[in-house]
């Protein structure tokens, strides 16, 4: 082989290595569509798989045109190591799956720029154009995920949530600062009872769903009302021991919980009135807040009570706001 064409083959290795990983950024994007918690960061997502199919093509037809065998087994490729990545995720709170998300985006871009000076060396300048077009488009993605990321590290997730067993994780991860061993103890029994509670009853549920479904009716009310009964078990717990706790660190701990549950009184909102206030007041309000933490527990409170989709929406778009100054502080 030849300098020249050992060259030539070391530029399609990579415009190779590039297409699997892009069709693997597609099929990851197309993942985060479902954990998307407003529509415009779906509609985000969705063109952000567009664009990765898009990217994808235009590697291809370079890789083509240096006369390089189409990679019949990118797709697949992209599909299988996605939803390793994706599954492998179950076992991890839902921030380290987002970083996951931005590695894979880190090391696209670093593929590109090394590809970018391998065109550049070979005078190969449309692919060299590409991969300059191909770094920008990896670099505002980059940008992105530490949004998201920075959201999620302010008390979210907002724009994306994470999937039920995700959500277990991160509970038992926070659960695990709780300073006192009684008071987890608590929490995860109380989590146990409503787990084994709404799960027994689910299973029955599709059990007899085909023959008595009058029997799945009042099952699924058994379940709903378990559900209810431990939490208000545990909601009331958890405000007695904020009241009567001889540990400072443990009344603490039981107030913060209250707060992410959105049980707290409204006197203990970070916005004075908060009941008597119109959607617009409220809306105002939020706007005001300088604090992620507060928005976090106005947005947890409204979730519990009145759940009203304009002002959950104003609550997210500050936590967007205040999460984006984090990231350029």
């Amino acid at each position: 082989m030849t300098k020249s064409s050992a060259a030539t083959q070391a530029l399609q290795n990579e415009l190779v290595a590039l297409l699997r990983l892009t069709r693997t950024e597609a099929q990851v994007a197309r993942v985060r569509v479902s954990q998307a918690r407003r529509d415009e960061i779906r509609r985000e997502l969705e063109k952000n798989a567009r664009k990765a199919d898009a990217r994808s093509t235009r590697i291809q037809k370079a890789l083509r045109q240096l006369g390089g065998t189409p990679d019949v087994f990118g797709d697949t490729v992209g599909r299988v190591t996605a939803l390793t990545k994706v599954t492998t995720e179950q076992a991890q709170p839902l921030s380290e799956g987002l970083l996951g998300d931005l590695a894979l985006e880190h090391q696209l871009r670093d593929r590109v720029v090394f590809t970018r000076v391998l065109a550049e060396s070979q005078d190969e300048s449309k692919i060299a154009d590409l991969m300059a077009d191909l770094e920008d488009a990896h670099t505002e993605t980059i940008e992105w995920i530490r949004l998201r990321l920075a959201e999620v590290a302010q008390g979210g997730p907002v724009a994306l949530a994470p999937t039920p067993t995700q959500a277990a994780v991160g509970a038992v991860t926070r659960f695990a600062t709780i300073p006192t061993r009684r008071s987890a103890a608590f929490v995860n029994m109380a989590a146990e009872v409503l787990a084994r509670g709404r799960a027994a009853a689910l299973s029955t549920v599709d059990s007899v769903r085909d023959t008595a479904e009058s029997t799945v009716e009042s099952v699924r009310e058994t379940a709903d009302a378990t559900e209810e009964v431990v939490s208000a078990g545990r909601d009331a717990a958890l405000a007695r021991a904020e009241k009567v706790s001889p540990s400072a660190a443990a009344r603490n701990a039981a107030h913060r919980t209250r707060e992410k549950l959105g049980t707290i009184d409204a006197a203990d909102l970070p916005i004075r009135g908060y009941e008597g206030l119109t959607n617009a007041e409220v809306n105002e309000a939020i706007h005001g807040l300088e604090d992620a933490e507060q928005v976090r527990i106005v947005l947890s409170f409204e979730e519990a009570h009145k759940n009203r989709k304009r002002v959950l929406n104003t609550a997210q778009k500050r936590l967007t706001e205040l999460a984006e100054v984090s990231v350029n502080a």
